[in-house]
């Protein structure tokens, strides 16, 4: 729109009704064009018909908006609200031989539907128009009143509700229910109770239900039933890891501060510290606002890290560490920004937002904030921040330089969500006063973001389409009562356990993901949850899950982390990964774990052939196949079936119900009874004996033999340890050499090295145990395997020679030497060396030395062929 004016009060009158008609505009007609409608004309339209062409073919300019209005030499290209007298449409349309555009060919449906929708809806157009002449009025972003934007308004329950649903179990079900009944959509049946109790299960813990726990809840018919288990769920320690890792993705965890400059330490000191306090905040439901306050301000809050808050600050300080600091700020503003408030600050570090009222002050504002902030890696904890001496304000730096300053960008909140008298921070750096406007009740953002991220891990979907982007240019959810409803419910009661026990107990999360044909096609993408959603399983979830139905997954909590892509890593969930930023393991990248150099709204999930091919031909899956397979044996050994095929068959039986919680299909039986019969190869490829090895501290009672088995974690200086502090101020000096070790105190710290067998056969073991001190009582050595000891001495001041001892032993049994304090842990420094003469029963043999094989963490190395049952 534009008009030529004349006389100054005029002109003034005009501006004025011209802005109130502009105001009235819905912003989401600009975000139509900006996404829409100029990247079509960008493309299509402007090589010819803009400024920078020599002469606009035909008079004909489109990069403008009078210009468009006025048109060229056949009159105006846009006529607002008209699609008949706009020649744009009649050109694109291709109905008129003389005037078809563009040349190159017709655009397609879609395309001409945009440019039609946009013309019937008024062609809104907020573009600058170069010409002098004509004044000319546009809703800049910086203009845009944010009580405009639904997002920027507090959330509100309805006055009314819609109609109770037969299906419903809360006010969301009724609300969906009611859009989706809107919609002509037909709900889907609630899922079946062995279907929801795995769903339950992956969504609770990332891991599967056990056979037992499957039929003990389908045998439960007790009203209470599901919700008793949702809070035996919500109370176990695996909660926590699972929840914790999805705020890691968030906080773009990681181990390693990124490229390595100059050759400085690549390890992120204390990374581990603020992964245990994110799995303990969630697993202890730390309010919410509680959360966000240690992250941003723990020092103020908790200063000697009495109660492990400070910690909490890695969620500023475990990004990425850049060469230019300013690099890093951007990094920890739009992790705050993002993360907390879904805005995208960080785009007004170099100018005024493109499309949200968000100046490039408030950028430099959160700027002064964190640069009046400093690292300190000494004291209490390695990950904290505390204010300088002397905070200050900083300059904005015109076009991100920093050699060229402007005004004065005063500590404070954001434009968009601060009260037009409300004062700048002046306490310290002002994270303590940041953190309190995040947290406040009445900010419109934080819980809507937070309530539907979560909605989107339990869901399959958010609501949301854009967890980290709540701008203008967001779209509200199509049932905008939900999200309103869990923000308010979230504010209120600060508890994120409250949180998904809610939606985990209504029908849209109950719900099958089948679905009648109509309804697919009415709503492809399941916007308005009338089914469940299909869903791709993390890797995390994926890899703890084969972990725990093999028999091996550790549940030990927090502490270092550990490398899972090395030979003898220990099985431990994979939330305790190291993740090293400037060396991802492919694997990471294969399955789409969240990039840790930035923060990761959501994950996206794609399917390439190096997914299958690695959980076909990695050593690790390979191990877990071996695993499984063997303790599926084991648990049918008690009740050995009468004749081969009933064995087989019920070896199948029971390995469905292990891996996939459920019996097999009458088809899925007879492939594999077919599968089974058939000879596996008759190669044998001799394992890597460093692989049969396994190091690490034990449990172990009145008998000797291990009840609970922890690999050790770290190596360093050619033995493995506890930590990479030595002695470990807990456990003593527990570590295993090649030949020589120290148990740690106690037995529940006993160092054991692990031996497992590649195959059925029978072991000649000999080799040499001594103790040297005078002091002390000695230690206490064992042999066993399982809970069976086969042999046990006390060693104190001498040494020996044994063997030869002779056993049997099965595939995927483990051989335990066991060195515990015998009563006390001082003088317990021993050496041990153990020589294993193997022979399977096919009649193939290997030689493993306990000195000769000892290793540190190794690549992927050769793996013996997998029997048709691993297989």
């Amino acid at each position: 729109m534009y008009l030529i004016f004349s006389q100054p009060r005029t002109i003034a009158l005009c501006f004025a009704w011209i802005t109130i008609a502009i105001s009235q505009s819905s912003g989401s007609e600009f975000d139509f064009f900006e996404s829409k409608v100029r990247p079509l004309l960008i493309e299509h339209c402007y090589e010819c018909h803009s400024e920078s062409s020599a002469e606009a073919a035909g008079g004909l300019r489109l990069d403008s908006h009078a210009e468009s209005r006025r048109g060229g030499h056949r009159g105006p290209a846009v006529v607002p609200g008209n699609l008949e007298q706009s020649l744009l449409i009649r050109a694109i349309g291709y109905n008129d031989a003389e005037m078809e555009m563009p040349p190159s060919g017709r655009l397609s449906d879609d395309q001409i539907a945009i440019l039609r929708e946009w013309v019937a809806n008024g062609a809104a157009d907020p573009r600058i128009d170069a010409s002098p002449a004509m004044a000319v009025t546009q809703l800049s972003p910086m203009e845009r009143d944010p009580a405009t934007h639904w997002a920027m308004v507090a959330p509100k329950l309805p006055a009314a509700s819609p109609s109770h649903m037969p299906q419903s179990r809360d006010v969301i079900d009724d609300w969906i229910d009611a859009r989706a009944a809107d919609r002509g959509l037909r709900l889907s049946p609630l899922a079946d109770r062995r279907s929801l109790i795995r769903r339950l299960y992956f969504d609770l813990t990332g891991l599967a239900p056990s056979s037992e726990e499957i039929e003990r809840f389908l045998a439960d018919r007790r009203p209470t039933a599901y919700s008793d288990l949702v809070d035996r769920l919500l109370a176990s320690p695996e909660y926590g890891e699972r929840f914790g890792r999805h705020w890691m993705d968030v906080a773009r965890y990681a181990d390693t501060v990124g490229y390595n400059f100059a050759g400085r330490e690549r390890r992120l000191i204390g990374s581990e510290r603020f992964r245990d306090w994110v799995i303990g905040a969630f697993g202890s439901d730390m309010p919410y606002a509680d959360m966000i306050r240690l992250q941003l301000a723990g020092d103020r809050i908790d200063p000697e890290n009495q109660a492990g808050n400070l910690d909490a600050m890695g969620f500023l300080t475990i990004g990425r560490r850049f060469q230019n600091q300013f690099d890093t700020l951007d990094d920890r503003i739009d992790v705050i920004t993002r993360g907390l408030l879904g805005l995208t600050v960080a785009c007004a570090r170099c100018h005024d937002h493109k499309f949200d009222p968000i100046p490039t002050t408030d950028y430099y504002a959160l700027a002064g904030i964190l640069l009046s902030s400093q690292m300190t890696e000494e004291g209490p904890s390695p990950l904290r921040m505390v204010d300088k001496e002397n905070p200050s304000d900083e300059r904005v730096m015109l076009r991100g330089q920093p050699g060229n300053r402007g005004e004065v960008a005063e500590r404070q909140f954001l434009t968009s969500l601060r009260k037009a008298d409300e004062p700048r921070f002046t306490q310290g750096s002002g994270r303590g006063e940041l953190a309190e406007r995040i947290v406040a009740q009445d900010n419109p953002l934080t819980y809507r973001v937070m309530a539907n991220r979560v909605w989107g891990q339990l869901l399959g979907a958010p609501l949301v389409d854009t967890p980290s982007d709540f701008g203008f240019r967001t779209e509200p959810p199509v049932v905008p009562e939900v999200l309103d409803e869990l923000a308010l419910d979230l504010a209120r009661h600060q508890s994120i356990k409250r949180l998904v026990r809610r939606i985990v107990q209504t029908a849209a999360y109950g719900r099958s993901a089948s679905a009648d044909a109509e309804t697919i096609r009415d709503d492809p993408d399941n916007r308005y949850f009338a089914r469940g959603n299909l869903r791709r399983r993390d890797f995390e979830s994926l890899r703890d899950c084969m972990m725990s139905v093999a028999g091996v997954l550790e549940r030990s909590m927090g502490g270092e982390p550990v490398s899972i892509t090395t030979l003898g890593a220990p099985w431990r969930r994979t939330v305790y990964a190291y993740i090293d930023r400037q060396n991802l393991p492919g694997v990471f990248r294969t399955f789409d774990v969240a990039s840790p150099d930035a923060h990761t709204p959501q994950r996206h999930y794609t399917t390439i052939p190096q997914q299958s091919l690695y959980w076909l031909n990695s050593p690790e899956a390979l191990a877990l196949a071996t695993h499984a397979a063997a303790s599926i044996s084991r648990a049918l050994t008690k009740d050995p079936a009468s004749s081969t095929v009933q064995s087989e068959e019920r070896w199948i039986r029971a390995a469905f119900d292990r891996l996939l919680g459920r019996p097999p299909k009458t088809r899925e039986l007879a492939d594999a009874m077919d599968f089974l019969r058939q000879p596996a190869s008759d190669a044998v490829i001799e394992p890597d004996p460093r692989r049969l090895w396994q190091y690490g501290l034990a449990e172990v009672g009145d008998a000797g033999f291990v009840e609970r088995f922890n690999p050790l974690r770290v190596f360093a200086k050619k033995q493995w340890q506890v930590s990479s502090e030595f002695p470990d101020p807990e456990l003593g000096h527990a570590h295993l050499g090649a030949r020589l070790g120290h148990p740690g105190n106690g037995r529940s710290a006993a160092v054991v090295r692990r031996w497992t067998a590649p195959a059925d056969g029978a072991l000649v073991v000999t080799g040499t145990i001594g103790h040297q001190n005078q002091k002390g009582d000695g230690i206490r050595a064992t042999f066993a395997i399982g809970e069976t000891v086969l042999w046990q001495e006390v060693q104190k001041s001498n040494d020996r020679p044994y063997g030869p001892l002779r056993w049997s032993i099965e595939k995927g049994q483990s051989l335990d030497l066991i060195a515990d304090d015998n009563g006390t842990p001082s003088f317990d420094s021993f050496y041990w060396t153990a020589s294993i003469r193997f022979e399977s029963t096919t009649g193939w043999t290997l030689e493993s030395h306990s000195e000769g094989d000892f290793s540190g963490p190794m690549d992927s190395v050769s793996q013996a062929p997998l029997s048709r049952r691993e297989q």
